[in-house]
């Protein structure tokens, strides 16, 4: 409640009047030209596609489009001619049957298709989720409009529902793996968080465009399920013109799974390396006959072991959703997700000795699954809940309107025994226990308008937005109570530890208002992107010190502008070279030697590349290159070392390759690399007179690349099997801002194997069995090396199986 009172007289009067003068300005366009991009496939599969494109309901017998192919349809298109295309020839032809209703059926020679059952294809205004092929993604939901990839100046990578299926994926962090320029910066062994870095900074995290909590200290950040997710998207490059305050870098925007028209039902059973034993299903389907009623249910439950001694996983997940549609112009879905996790040994792998793991040790290796917490101590909880409501309406042939609202809640509890410094023998380390339960909660709106019009030649896809996120959170850290040291190489458990009392507490509000405006003007093959944004945002923080009894205050408000601005050339034979510039803003907490509050660091970003979607093949393929600068970074004050300036700059320069197809004969590829080159461009000296100018930034490879292929036969004695395998190559890379820990290169193997028992001679329609192995030839290898006591290791082989059954 004491939310509710904060944030009503607060969203009110500023959204409310600008989103009815928004739709107020609809005015009816009949036959408006969209951008249609759609490959050469089976006619079904393409009328489904431009139902989805177009935002209109296409209606045609199942029996019509039989053995039937339609040709590749681009270009901004009316949907009548569009139909004209890919009907071309097939004896078929459209009605028209009113607003946004088309269909299909036989020329009048042939009588056949009053007799046949009709099949309804339609798109709700807002499904820009499943615009994918394959492995082969068209659209990413985080760009706000339905404008394709390939007009889009800007790098977008997805990897779709197909993809992670093929590879088996456990966590959002195995899921990017074979994303170009994304670093798991502690390898995939955490169970609490996706720590993740883009282009080489931290991005903000988000579920169906709104902000997912991350807490005063970072440790109340939900973990969401792939299983739940439709797709994860990676935004590169600044962001803030449609978000708000964002890292430079991108951000990271997660998609969920979302009630379908189509009955479809999945029970999935797993089981592999570490005692694993994993039970999901995923339900959807109409409630009612007349399809106006669509329900979603996804759960999962998983108890397994980890790699590390002591170290396990418990966890329980369920998302249930609803979607009404009174009309074909009108939509609302209701989104729920509760989470739990269980985890004793503490959630993480542990944080070990440089010396035996990155560095020679005379006494050995540290073994990679050697834990040097406390078990009878160590623990990790979390509980997560989301509710939130998709609604979409279209006013008329113009407008669109969407809002997107949801509050999430987490609280997580923490207390580890962790590591303080390696002894002289390099052998015994001297440890440390705390704990740091942290939670957090954010309400978050959003309210887009979008209208598709034509001015002359000109086509525009017009977009106004106005946002507003508000995020409570309290964080407690304990005071620190020294353990018994422990033997790296033979240790000994049971040293005696209890949960030391409060130490510090941290009490932080943030909130934000933000509105934007975008207009992607198309004449003939050039697309023009102009985007500007402005913020409101400020933060509230008192800081309790228990030893002192004294609480620190901090009030901070940021005001920001922010812009984008690209133009995309597309050729006829499937090329699109573009360019762009955004800008973005980060708020920095704390105050400098005069007491004045920071300034939100400043981002830009100029990229040029290149798009390709290849004519009648189902690919797409984006080159880029990019210089990225953020300012205002904090740094020591030359005049007080025990304070920081806003005088630091570092810049990350760099190209990126990815291409995905998902070809006609039942091979997917999925490819990638990138180069990052950063550096630190300014930055003071500390106390002990060092600086970090001319470093590298850390976590960033300067080589990274990657490749996976999964085929499937068809047709042959084989028919049903797949058969996939992969490589990954992690550049050299630094693991703190001193460059004082460099971490070598790795190389890695995954490979695949699955079944669909409905195509053997077995014919068990739906059940399909899989196995995936990750780190196939178990390779043992430093992830990260954040400080002398700060090692990770990377992910040793798992193994899993998988019995689905979909029906």
């Amino acid at each position: 409640m004491v939310l509710v009172r904060r944030v009503v007289p607060i969203l009110v009067p500023k959204l409310i009047p600008a989103l009815a003068a928004m739709l107020a300005a609809g005015a009816i366009a009949q036959g408006v030209a969209r951008a249609i991009d759609i490959p050469a496939q089976p006619l079904a599969q393409s009328l489904a596609a431009l139902a989805r494109q177009s935002d209109t309901q296409i209606l045609f017998a199942t029996a019509l489009a039989d053995g039937l192919s339609a040709p590749a349809v681009r270009g901004t298109l009316t949907v009548e001619d569009a139909l004209s295309r890919m009907l071309a020839g097939s004896g078929l032809r459209v009605v028209n049957n009113g607003p946004r209703t088309f269909t299909v059926v036989q020329a009048p020679a042939d009588t056949r298709a009053a007799t046949l059952p009709t099949v309804t294809v339609s798109a709700s205004t807002a499904d820009m989720s499943g615009n994918a092929d394959g492995v082969v993604p068209h659209r990413a939901s985080g760009a706000k409009t339905s404008t394709p990839l390939i007009d889009t100046p800007q790098t977008i990578n997805v990897v779709t529902r197909e993809q992670m299926d093929e590879q088996g994926v456990q966590s959002v962090m195995q899921a990017l793996q074979y994303t170009p320029g994304v670093v798991n910066q502690y390898g995939d062994t955490d169970l609490r968080y996706d720590w993740l870095a883009v282009r080489g900074f931290v991005p903000l995290r988000y579920l169906d465009g709104l902000r997912l909590p991350y807490g005063a200290r970072g440790y109340s950040q939900p973990r969401i399920d792939p299983y739940a997710l439709e797709s994860v998207e990676v935004l590169k490059g600044p962001a803030s013109v449609l978000y708000g305050q964002s890292s430079p870098g991108g951000l990271l925007n997660l998609v969920s799974k979302l009630p379908q028209a189509q009955a479809s039902r999945e029970v999935v059973l797993q089981t592999g390396s570490h005692d694993r034993a994993q039970g999901a299903f995923d339900f959807t389907g109409p409630i009612d006959e007349d399809g106006k009623l669509l329900y979603r249910v996804v759960a999962l439950a998983r108890d397994t072991n980890t790699e590390i001694d002591y170290l396990n996983e418990r966890r329980v997940m369920v998302a249930p959703s609803l979607t009404w549609r009174p009309s074909t112009d009108t939509s609302l879905t209701l989104m729920a997700q509760y989470q739990k996790i269980r985890s004793d040994g503490g959630g993480a792998p542990p944080a070990l000795p440089a010396a035996g793991t990155l560095l020679p040790n005379p006494n050995g290796s540290i073994p990679t699954n050697r834990f040097i917490g406390e078990p009878a101590y160590d623990k990790f909880e979390s509980e997560q809940m989301l509710f939130g409501y998709k609604f979409e309406h279209r006013a008329n042939e113009t407008w669109q309107f969407r809002q997107n609202a949801r509050y999430s809640y987490i609280d997580t509890d923490s207390q580890r025994v962790q590591g303080l410094a390696i002894n002289p023998d390099l052998r015994t380390e001297s440890r440390y226990g705390w704990a740091f339960p942290e939670r957090s909660g954010v309400f978050a709106i959003d309210n887009q308008a979008e209208a598709n019009f034509r001015t002359g030649p000109v086509q525009h896809t017009l977009l106004l937005g106005a946002d507003y996120q508000y995020e409570g959170a309290r964080y407690e850290e304990s005071q620190l109570v020294a353990v018994r040291a422990l033997d790296l190489f033979n240790p000994v458990y049971g040293a005696p530890v209890s949960r030391p009392p409060l130490g510090t507490r941290v009490d932080q509000s943030r909130h934000q208002v933000g509105g934007y405006v975008q207009d992607s003007l198309s004449i003939d093959r050039w697309t023009l992107l102009l985007s500007g944004r402005y913020d409101w945002a400020g933060s509230d923080t008192d800081t309790f010190t228990a030893q002192t009894g004294n609480t620190v205050s901090t009030r901070q408000s940021d005001n920001a502008f922010t812009g984008r601005a690209g133009l995309t050339y597309r050729f006829d034979s499937g090329f699109a070279p573009y360019a762009s510039f955004a800008t973005s803003f980060q708020p920095q907490a704390g105050i400098g030697r005069t007491g004045s509050p920071f300034e939100p660091t400043r981002g830009r970003q100029t990229e040029v590349g290149v798009k390709y979607a290849p004519r009648g093949v189902n690919a797409f393929v984006t080159l880029s290159a990019f210089d990225l600068r953020q300012t205002n970074v904090l740094t020591p004050d030359p005049l007080n070392i025990n304070f920081n300036t806003q005088s630091g700059e570092a810049r990350v320069r760099g190209v990126e390759l990815e291409g995905k197809a998902s070809l006609s004969r039942g091979l997917d590829v999925v490819a990638s690399y990138a180069y990052s080159n950063t550096e630190v461009l300014k930055a003071n000296a500390n106390a002990r007179g060092v600086t970090t100018q001319g470093n590298a930034l850390p976590f960033v490879p300067e080589h990274q690349a990657s490749l996976w292929m999964y085929y499937t036969f068809h047709q042959t004695v084989f028919q049903g099997l797949g058969l996939g395998a992969g490589v990954r190559y992690i550049g050299r890379s630094y693991g703190d801002a001193a460059n004082a820990f460099r971490v070598p290169a790795a190389t890695v193997f995954d490979a695949a194997l699955s079944y669909d028992l409905g195509k053997s001679f077995m014919q068990l329609r739906g059940v399909r069995l899989a196995v995936n192995a990750t780190n196939l030839f178990d390779r043992r290898y430093v992830s990260t090396c954040i400080s002398s006591t700060g090692c990770y290791f990377g992910s040793r082989r798992t193994v899993l199986g998988t019995v689905s059954y979909k029906f």
